[in-house]
């Protein structure tokens, strides 16, 4: 089987679906035995990270590459990544540890001035170790900081969307054998600001070329201000668009695996969402909505059929790491794991959100309440509109939970050398005004 999103083709003028609807606070018993005992562990295993994709746009948009992947594979109603920026939600990727247990939880646009990663074990040791080498390509300039990303790998190194597909074909065709066994991480960034989706994706959503015509694109910046007049309804459609052309590369990617398509698991995320006007914002920002939040979540393992496969309708893709090497036959021991569903948990800046069922979503944001903490119902309120004051019964499990998972001791900033292109690189994305 294939891990895909998705899609539909679009007819008229496409519209951004609303939130999908929870799945019921008592979901249906979680498969902790995936892939079983009885199935044939896959040779190799690719990990497609789409930055900047939130769940409900992948769901909106066409995508035909996804869906396809999802049919094949099994799809996951609410996964939440474990940050809402790139780096911490990476390292949530690469550890199996939710951001307040990995305690890499910093504020962006401080490029050269980050501590190093969290010396705990990474997917890539664990994987190479087993006997797999393993390659790491990557668009978003951030993993080009000399923080320790490249641990665990064999080799890391930064291409662009455009050049994804030739770097991963060239690598499997240099490397990969019948005889040898292969993780790939490939992490794109998709829709992420600036935006510059195909003349044919731009056609499908009736945007104008005028929002185009800046030097990068279409720059979250615009959208960010709101002082023109159609800007937020425009990046939204854009955003969508861009999500299309996403669809396509994934396509791209997973024929470029060639005949080890057939031996190799496939899982789809995201490291976070985007606001595109919800809450009266526009970005990454520093929230845990659902829009940030909620990401996409596609596994496919090859020995599976379709049917057959299922998982937890609702998981942190925190548990990444336990879904590789469970998919790859390999015996380890990861703290976030397929037995801990329906548990999520995602933080920024301090900030948190847990959902214990998944449903029921505690908050601490300073900015809304205070230090009090706010309760949401998914099920029955899936744009966070309406707040409550949780009860004793909600909370009690949180002390568990900060046990469980305790914060590390902080780790001291150090001044690191980032090269001007890779500095300028992230001024395009934004990262700067943020």
């Amino acid at each position: 089987p294939v891990a895909v999103l998705v899609g539909f083709t679009a007819c008229g003028t496409p519209e951004p679906a609303p939130p999908a609807t929870a799945p019921p606070a008592t979901a249906a018993p979680s498969t902790h035995g995936w892939p079983g005992a009885d199935i044939r562990p896959a040779r190799n295993a690719l990990l497609i990270v789409l930055d900047t994709t939130r769940d409900d746009a992948v769901r909106a948009a066409a995508t035909p590459t996804l869906d396809d992947l999802a049919q094949q594979g099994a799809r996951v109603d609410r996964a939440w990544a474990g940050g809402t920026w790139t780096v911490p939600s990476v390292v949530s990727l690469l550890t199996g540890r939710f951001v307040r247990h990995h305690g890499w939880d910093h504020p962006s646009a401080r490029m050269g001035k980050y501590p190093l990663l969290p010396d705990v074990p990474r997917v890539s040791e664990v994987l190479r170790a087993a006997g797999l080498t393993t390659h790491g390509l990557y668009a978003n300039p951030y993993l080009s900081e000399p923080l320790g990303f490249d641990r665990g790998f064999d080799d890391w190194r930064r291409s662009s969307d455009l050049q994804m597909v030739k770097s991963l074909r060239t690598l499997v065709d240099g490397t990969w054998t019948s005889d040898t066994r292969h993780f790939a991480y490939v992490h794109v960034l998709g829709p992420h600001s600036p935006l510059r989706p195909t003349t044919e994706a731009r056609a499908r959503w009736q945007l104008e070329d005028r929002w185009f015509e800046g030097k990068h694109g279409f720059m979250v910046g615009e959208a960010k201000r709101n002082r023109k007049d159609g800007v937020r309804p425009a990046y939204k459609a854009a955003y969508h668009a861009a999500v299309e052309d996403t669809d396509t590369l994934v396509g791209e990617l997973l024929t470029a695996l060639g005949d080890h398509r057939e031996d190799t698991l496939v899982i789809v995320t995201s490291d976070h969402g985007e606001l595109l006007g919800e809450h009266g914002q526009a970005g990454h920002g520093w929230w845990l909505w659902e829009e940030l939040a909620h990401v996409p979540l596609i596994v496919d393992h090859p020995h599976i059929p379709g049917a057959s496969e299922t998982l937890p309708p609702i998981l942190s893709n925190v548990a990444v790491p336990d879904l590789l090497t469970r998919g790859l036959g390999l015996e380890a021991t990861w703290p976030v794991t397929l037995a801990d569903a329906p548990l999520l948990a995602a933080r920024r800046d301090g900030r948190e959100a847990i959902a214990f069922d998944g449903v029921e979503k505690l908050m601490w944001d300073d900015r809304i309440t205070g230090r009090a903490p706010i309760r949401f119902d998914l099920s029955t309120d899936p744009r966070e509109a309406e707040p409550s004051v949780p009860s004793s019964t909600a909370l009690a499990p949180v002390e568990a939970f900060h046990a469980r998972f305790p914060e590390p001791a902080a780790a001291t900033p150090v001044s690191t050398q980032v090269d001007p292109q890779t500095t300028e690189a992230l001024k395009v994305l934004g990262y700067v005004e943020e």
